[in-house]
C-alpha cells in the first residue's frame, strides 16, 4: 500500500497546475504526503504565479483548512530567496 502511495504521489506531483495545487496541497497535507506536499509548495514559490494561485478555488479551501501550510510555504519561499 506504502507503495502505491509513493507512485501516487510522483503522478499526481507532475500534473499539478495553477487551479489544482492548492487543493493537491490540502489533500497531501490531510493525508500525510510529505513528497506530493513538498511538491505543491516548490511548484506554488517556484512558477511566479502565486497570485494566480491565491485567486484559485482550491486556495479559498487550503486558507480554511490548512492554514498552518500557507504559512510553510511562505517561509519555505523566503528561505530560497535567501539562498
Amino acid at each position: 500500500m506504502e507503495r502505491m502511495k509513493v507512485i501516487c504521489e510522483s503522478i499526481l506531483s507532475k500534473k499539478l497546475d495553477v487551479e489544482s495545487v492548492a487543493g493537491v496541497l490540502a489533500l497531501a497535507d490531510q493525508h500525510h504526503c510529505s513528497q506530493l506536499k513538498d511538491a505543491c509548495i516548490e511548484f506554488i514559490i517556484s512558477s511566479n504565479r502565486l497570485d494566480d494561485v491565491v485567486d484559485s478555488q482550491g486556495y479559498s479551501q487550503l486558507k480554511r483548512t490548512c492554514p498552518t501550510v500557507i504559512v510553510e510555504a511562505l517561509e519555505r519561499s523566503a528561505k530560497s530567496r535567501k539562498i
